[in-house]
């Protein structure tokens, strides 16, 4: 309501807040919904606060006065109460993430942790979510990044196995490199398809078939061998990123994300579990 009042429009308040302009309009609609008439009203290119509004903005002017004298003593104290939400691939969450949770829990045991575990692109600009781990470098305006850990994907057998067959992902995801590179390799699409690298990894030993496997992940199962670890094309190297809104830079949700992913990963010239020599 105070961006909307300040800057005349939901476009104009929508840039400022980094946000859409259709999510600012859903916020002020279940606002006037919440306070039962409305706050703004159209005037040509423009919204005018009725009289309901202007009450309302003199209210939230004298709480956003308080709440920044609060959140600047909580900020001084390096304390975090709020909520920090986390959207990456579905292995770097139960791999890394969900290992790394008591970390969290002991820098911020106050703090509500949500990390939602998708192979979509989820987009930061519409606040859907504060920060995004993904395993690609995207170069979209107004979104910050930092490199945080390598990720080297292979193809991975049982001694022995068979290597005609092979597990992938869904089918959804055919455009990624090293499905491309698997595919190449035996010259056909995957016999099993699964959602995860850890169902991955665990068809191809139930089954014998080769599989791709980040090269982390393979450390944890023995039986399974780099197929023909020379070759360099049968390895796809991939970077994860840490990815924000760069407005956001000194949010206290944002700073605290970057502290403990840091102690996740900690070396961005490393693997993602820092062990990996290829």
């Amino acid at each position: 309501v105070l961006a909307v009042a300040s800057t005349g429009s939901y476009r104009s308040a929508g840039m400022a807040l980094g946000i859409t302009s259709t999510t600012v309009a859903r916020h002020i609609e279940a606002i006037s919904e919440e306070v039962g008439h409305p706050v703004f009203v159209p005037k040509g290119n423009r919204r005018e606060l009725t009289d309901v509004g202007k009450e309302l903005v003199s209210i939230a002017d004298s709480t956003q006065a308080s709440l920044g004298l609060l959140l600047k003593k909580l900020k001084s104290r390096g304390d975090f109460f709020a909520s920090l939400q986390i959207s990456t691939l579905s292995f770097v969450s139960s791999d890394f993430l969900a290992k790394s949770a008591h970390l969290w829990r002991s820098e911020y045991p106050f703090a509500e942790l949500i990390i939602d575990a998708t192979n979509e692109t989820t987009s930061i600009e519409r606040g859907e979510v504060d920060v995004a781990l993904r395993l690609n470098r995207p170069d979209v305006s107004g979104i910050s990044r930092f490199k945080l850990a390598n990720c080297n994907i292979g193809v991975f057998c049982t001694a022995g196995g068979n290597m005609k067959s092979w597990a992938g992902l869904s089918s959804d995801l055919d455009h990624l490199p090293e499905m491309k590179m698997a595919s190449d390799f035996f010259g056909r699409g995957p016999f099993l398809r699964l959602d995860s690298f850890r169902a991955i990894a665990e068809a191809s030993v139930s089954t014998g078939i080769s599989c791709i496997l980040p090269t982390c992940t393979a450390r944890e199962y023995p039986e399974l061998k780099q197929v023909q670890p020379g070759r360099s094309s049968l390895l796809t190297n991939r970077e994860l990123w840490f990815l924000y809104y760069e407005k956001r830079k000194n949010d206290n949700a944002i700073v605290a994300a970057k502290k403990w992913i840091k102690q996740v990963f900690p070396s961005a010239s490393k693997c993602l579990c820092g062990q990996c020599t290829l």
